[in-house]
């Protein structure tokens, strides 16, 4: 775990997990207004996805709110990308879009196939539509409930 110490602490960790060995990257959330659209916030959700399959993990940071600018940088986003991609292989789809709301912050859900493994990339996105958290977890660990 890596943070910033004081009442950034709270709002700026860093996790970084290795599962069945799957990583999960997630920030603490700042205030969160549920104004955005579904349609909006997974557009957003899968540009992300977009920018990092093609490299440009820039774009992606330029994205993040300040506690997220704070706590992870380009090259770290980079060797968690580059780490997933080894471990299981290209991005084959995206076999399900959710969004709603989890512990009143705006969240968006991406059921991904890679070659090898299924999995979920969870993005969280602040009152300002900045990226506020970023999570990467086994498929069977989506906390929003599948569309009906």
């Amino acid at each position: 775990m890596i943070s910033s110490g004081g009442t950034e602490r709270q709002r700026g960790r860093l996790y970084l997990r290795l599962g069945r060995p799957i990583c999960a990257l997630l920030i603490a959330f700042g205030p969160i207004v549920l104004a955005q659209s579904d349609s909006a916030t997974i557009g957003k959700a899968e540009a992300v996805l977009k920018n990092l399959q093609d490299g440009r993990y820039g774009e992606v940071v330029k994205e993040f709110n300040p506690a997220m600018e704070k706590a992870i940088s380009e090259e770290r986003l980079r060797g968690v990308w580059e780490m997933l991609t080894a471990q299981f292989g290209a991005v084959k789809s995206i076999d399900e879009r959710r969004s709603g709301e989890l512990k009143g912050y705006r969240a968006v859900e991406l059921i991904l196939s890679f070659e090898r493994e299924r999995v979920v990339q969870r993005v969280i996105f602040d009152s300002d539509g900045k990226i506020a958290g970023l999570a990467y977890q086994p498929a069977s660990m989506a906390l929003l409930p599948a569309a009906k």
